[in-house]
């Protein structure tokens, strides 16, 4: 009996796989590559919607900071400040100081901007920290400090440091700790 079953069993598990065989063949016939095409471009034209709509449109405040450290003839602190939000940044001040082990600010740059657009970057001359006269052989901090008030009138403030010794050239990346969304 169970032979018979097993036998039966295996026939409809046969007939049933010809059917959908026999189905996909003929789905595979009326549909044409170029709609199969047409249908990822308009695919890739909805997620590039849906990203381009967080990027430019949903309001958010993203604040981040690039650090590049070069030691040549002294030491070279370049700093750029990013508005990767969608809504501009208000009362800006960033300050950047080179200090030693001991605690002692060797150097150090401030910069004030009144109001910075969305998705705009800053740097420049007046954001670069040359110091000069001092070992290379040392260790010592770039701390930074940022103050802003994003788009719902909050004041924020934040503080990096990073220790750099005997490194000739590093980079540090700072997101500020969080993203404001308007919702």
């Amino acid at each position: 009996m169970s032979d018979e079953y097993d036998d039966s069993m295996d026939e409809e598990l046969h007939e049933l796989s010809q059917e959908i065989g026999e189905f996909v063949v003929e789905l595979t016939e009326k549909i044409h590559p170029l709609r199969v095409a047409l249908a990822g471009v308009v695919l890739l034209m909805l997620l590039g919607g849906l990203v381009s709509t967080w990027y430019w449109v949903i309001p958010r405040d993203d604040v981040e900071i690039e650090v590049m450290y070069l030691q040549r003839n002294g030491h070279v602190v370049l700093t750029e400040l990013v508005n990767d939000g969608s809504r501009e940044i208000r009362d800006v001040t960033l300050t950047v100081e080179f200090v030693d082990s001991e605690k002692n600010i060797l150097d150090s740059v401030a910069v004030s901007f009144d109001s910075i657009p969305s998705h705009t970057s800053i740097s420049g001359d007046k954001m670069e920290l040359d110091a000069r006269g001092y070992s290379v052989w040392e260790e010592y901090t770039i701390q930074i400090e940022i103050q802003w008030t994003d788009f719902r009138g909050v004041e924020n403030r934040e503080q990096f440091l990073h220790k750099v010794s005997d490194q000739l050239i590093a980079e540090f990346h700072n997101d500020c700790e969080e993203v404001t969304w308007f919702f």
